[in-house]
């Protein structure tokens, strides 16, 4: 059976660290940017990456069930024999179709590099001049991307970080 995947930046939900996912393509949250930088750092997830990290929209990647998915990534800060480093890569994805009938748990790229907003009917508004990027033109194309459900995503945005992690975008005392 064929499943097709949506990952936008589904590996990287939070880090302390700049980390860029190489394979499958990671966004940083970029959507199709035609600058260097991305416009938003906070789109689809809180990235505190470099804004020239990541990847702008590409097609659609396909994989199928029983497969393996090789993943590459490249982290700027540390990592490596270095005994003085700690690193804990935490590989965290989400998987879902993109025939979702619920928009909001429906996975997709968006129009618009905009932050989701917190009113879910606006979280689901259709894009009229927008394309939903495959061939078939019948599907109506949103305006926000989602790399998550609606829920999940408030729920992640309603929470404290853990305050037991290194802040890499502070300055040291």
């Amino acid at each position: 059976a064929k499943l097709t995947v949506a990952f936008l930046a589904l590996l990287v939900a939070y880090a302390s660290c700049d980390l860029y996912l190489q394979n499958p393509r990671g966004s940083n949250d970029r959507l199709n940017e035609a600058n260097t930088n991305r416009n938003n750092a906070n789109r689809l997830f809180d990235s505190q990456n470099n804004a020239k990290g990541g990847y702008c929209i590409g097609p659609a990647m396909t994989f199928y069930e029983g497969s393996q998915l090789t993943i590459e990534w490249t982290v700027q800060h540390g990592c490596g024999s270095n005994p003085k480093l700690f690193c804990n890569m935490v590989i965290q994805y989400m998987c879902g179709s993109t025939k979702e009938a619920d928009p909001l748990k429906l996975i997709r790229d968006g129009t618009t590099t905009d932050t989701i907003p917190d009113d879910p009917d606006a979280a689901a508004e259709i894009d009229a001049d927008g394309l939903d990027g495959d061939d078939d033109g019948d599907d109506p194309a949103y305006k926000f991307g989602m790399h998550e459900s609606f829920e999940s995503y408030q729920n992640c945005k309603s929470r404290n970080r853990n305050k037991g992690l290194y802040i890499a975008d502070r300055e040291e005392q």
